[in-house]
């Protein structure tokens, strides 16, 4: 007489119940199998960065929390000497180009006033003094009034000087937000242009200057009232004196305007370029058909991300816009000193699978005149989920070098996406070298730390 097992083997003699439970575990560790194939197929076995590493990459603050909004400057008057500000003003300096960092003194602000979470602004004058600007609010947790103010100190790793308002709040709920701050090396007149609240349905781009290393400053007045919605400014003073104020608006895309009297009348605004895709006629407001301002275009007017730069007489913008291709690409727009236009090129080389570049910051070294740009990109994961900070340089704008990867590692680009106050990176030169600062998420997952890396021009210009 013939055994169960004989008839149907070892599987048959197992109880049905055994046998189901061991089909459905059988069919579980298949699919699990089949998905982990594909995300290995998808996001690891073809993404493959061939761009070369440009330098190092470095931790600045691996102590500190959430850090979205670096400002990094390079000291004139002491080669190999950085110092920059993360969000809540934590302060750090580095003497040897960038390779190690140590926690530096912070501003003391006083009474109940607290940082405003707003982007810091860093300068550094000809002697070495540094200046340091940002938004403050009337008490912690004042995200709807926070004004802009600033204070410098002698040399690093001095004791900060007494932090000025700016200018006070011009009605009840008046604000201030975005600030950038620009440095005449030749004066040491430092000039500060933002994003100022004029009543509740009106804000506008104001500048403002300061002739005592930022103890006293003038009355902020509007570049324009021609500009419509505008955003986002920045600024930079000319080898000649000339101030040279950017920005989104409405009407224009990119516009610029110029100062001829040090700052305190500017020229008609004129386009620089225009835009594909521009927020500002829709960002920074209570509502989508509200005219009530509110001080978050740092988050809600991003897109353009644009930099000034002067060089001589050329003066540059670095923008990203929406591409032919439906993706982003970064862009530069040339002028002449009076602000004819010259040229516009895209930065970043064109791609075949609509790769994203995003999120630009720029700068030009005084020692060389290289510009150097650097954004976050998608090339190489033709699903666009994974980014690298990425690098370029040219010495006349119109021409760039091949990229390099900044960061060594790639980052989930939907977690930029995720940050309350928006993401932004930046880049300062000097002597031949780019110094690269990103907010980075490889060390805790959501949360980001600031990443550096020192480019050499050269190496960069020689690869391309």
């Amino acid at each position: 007489m013939a055994t169960a097992e004989s008839k149907g083997g070892p599987w048959a003699a197992l109880p049905p119940g055994l046998r189901k439970l061991l089909i459905e575990a059988g069919a579980i560790a298949g699919v699990i199998a089949i998905a982990a194939g594909l995300v290995y197929h998808f996001t690891v076995h073809t993404i493959r960065n061939t761009r070369p590493l440009g330098g190092v990459n470095v931790d600045v603050a691996p102590e500190v929390g959430n850090q979205t909004e670096p400002a990094f400057a390079a000291d004139p008057s002491r080669p190999r000497v950085l110092v920059g500000a993360l969000d809540q003003l934590e302060v750090y300096t580095s003497g040897d180009d960038g390779r190690t960092w140590q926690r530096d003194r912070s501003p003391t602000l006083p009474g109940r006033m607290c940082a405003g979470g707003g982007r810091p602004r860093v300068a550094v004058g000809p002697r070495g003094r540094e200046y340091l600007a940002f938004l403050v609010g009337s008490f912690c947790g004042d995200s709807l009034t926070p004004s802009v103010a600033i204070t410098s100190r002698a040399c690093p790793h001095d004791r900060w000087g007494p932090v000025t308002r700016v200018a006070a709040p011009t009605w009840k709920y008046g604000f201030d937000d975005a600030p950038d701050l620009a440095l005449d090396g030749r004066s040491g007149r430092l000039y500060l242009a933002w994003t100022r609240s004029l009543g509740p349905t009106s804000a506008t781009v104001v500048v403002s200057s300061s002739g005592d290393d930022g103890r006293t400053w003038s009355a902020p007045h509007p570049v324009s009232p021609s500009l419509r919605h505008p955003h986002r400014a920045t600024l930079a003073v000319g080898p000649d004196g000339s101030v040279y104020a950017a920005g989104i608006d409405a009407t224009h895309g990119i516009w610029i305007s110029r100062s001829t009297d040090g700052g305190r009348t500017f020229g008609a605004p004129r386009s620089a370029a225009p835009l594909r895709a521009n927020p500002a006629a829709e960002c920074a407001l209570t509502g989508p058909h509200s005219d009530s301002p509110l001080p978050n275009e740092e988050r809600a007017c991003a897109g353009p991300d644009p930099t000034l730069l002067v060089r001589g007489d050329r003066v540059f913008v670095v923008y990203d816009d929406a591409a032919d291709n439906g993706s982003q690409d970064v862009y530069l727009a040339a002028l002449d000193r009076r602000l004819r236009p010259l040229f516009r090129v895209r930065v970043n080389p064109s791609d075949r699978d609509r790769a994203s570049q995003s999120l630009p910051a720029a700068a030009v070294d005084p020692t060389t005149g290289v510009l150097s740009a650097c954004w976050y990109d998608t090339t190489f994961d033709r699903r666009a989920h994974r980014v690298w900070f990425t690098c370029s340089a040219s010495r006349d704008g119109r021409n760039w070098s091949a990229p390099e990867r900044a960061a060594s590692q790639p980052l989930q680009a939907a977690d930029l996406l995720l940050v309350r106050n928006g993401v932004f990176a930046g880049v300062t030169a000097r002597d031949g070298v780019v110094h690269a600062f990103w907010p980075d998420l490889r060390v805790v997952d959501r949360e980001l730390d600031v990443y550096t890396a020192s480019l050499p021009e050269q190496a960069a210009l020689a690869g391309g």
